[in-house]
């Protein structure tokens, strides 16, 4: 069966709840986005999935 995929993705960003916004950050410097604006794209898509994941890097074992 195929498969149509339609995503946004946001990588080093940082979600502030006192004015709903995200900022993107990266080595241009930020963006930032309105988080009202991105659900509102959304709103009314059947299916949609969320995830929102944090990653850190570990440090190398010496020996």
């Amino acid at each position: 069966m195929a498969v149509r995929e339609q995503r946004e993705v946001y990588s080093h960003a940082t979600i502030d709840c006192s004015d709903m916004t995200l900022t993107e950050y990266d080595v241009n410097g930020a963006r930032t986005y309105d988080i009202k604006e991105i659900l509102e794209r959304w709103a009314g898509v059947p299916n949609i999935e969320i995830e929102i994941r944090q990653s850190t890097l570990l440090p190398a074992e010496e020996g």
